[in-house]
């Protein structure tokens, strides 16, 4: 899926920024369960510390955000998740919020992970569909019909924008956006927008971090990240 979120990535800046299309060597293919969030998280802190020196800003392309706080407290950059990108971009688009998301069996963990945005403040309504060819190469005819049919049930039950969550949906907003009866908001395109903007408007405070926990078993490149920032408790000489 990360191939689905660079693409979108270029297509919305184009040649104003370079992607970095970056995939960790380890951990769940898609994430589905609690167990498989918690892979991911390691494997995108491991993956951000071997490209940290050469990085500007950090989209998270996985559907439940694993590790942006995190990341935000190493690296002193931006770093957006694909699903919080999509809900901030919708919220000042809309007030009333449908969701579209892929796979019942994952339901459980959005409600847990997205719950730090409080989504159910502004939910009118959550379609779960079934797009296996999502997931696969070839025609995703299928797929957009599923996805259209959702949006408009959304629209049906009151909503007034539509955030299509997860990595697998990136790039149909612009795609499905121009006839569909309200805005479509994904996190390729909400976070291209996003993050460039967080850029342009200049340099983070350096992170204030609590004292560091000594690393044993991880990557040497993650060792050397998580510890190269300065205990702020420990006098600077």
């Amino acid at each position: 899926m990360t191939a689905t979120v660079a693409s979108e990535l270029r297509a919305v800046l184009g040649p104003c920024a370079t992607v970095i299309e970056a995939t960790a060597d380890f951990g769940p293919d898609v994430i589905r369960t609690h167990l498989d969030q918690a892979i991911a998280t390691h494997a995108a802190v491991d993956l951000a510390a071997r490209h940290a020196a050469n990085i500007d800003a950090v989209l998270v392309a996985a559907s439940f955000d694993p590790a942006v706080e995190a990341l935000r407290g190493l690296l002193g950059k931006p770093v957006l998740g694909i699903s919080q990108a999509s809900i901030t971009f919708a919220r000042m688009i809309g007030r009333r919020i449908g969701y579209v998301s892929a796979g019942a069996i994952s339901t459980p963990l959005y409600r847990d992970t997205l719950s730090r945005y409080d989504i159910d403040r502004d939910c009118a309504d959550w379609q779960v569909v079934e797009t296996p060819a999502a997931y696969a190469q070839g025609d995703k005819t299928s797929v957009h019909a599923i996805v259209t049919e959702a949006v408009q049930r959304l629209a049906d039950n009151g909503a007034d924008v539509a955030v299509l969550l997860g990595a697998v949906y990136c790039g149909l907003a612009r795609k499905l956006g121009p006839s569909s009866p309200i805005p479509i908001v994904d996190g390729g395109l909400s976070g291209a927008l996003m993050l460039q903007a967080l850029c342009q408007a200049g340099p983070l405070a350096a992170p204030r971090l609590p004292a560091r926990s000594q690393m044993k078993g991880v990557s040497p490149e993650l060792t050397a990240f998580a510890g190269s920032s300065p205990d702020p408790c420990v006098p600077q000489t």
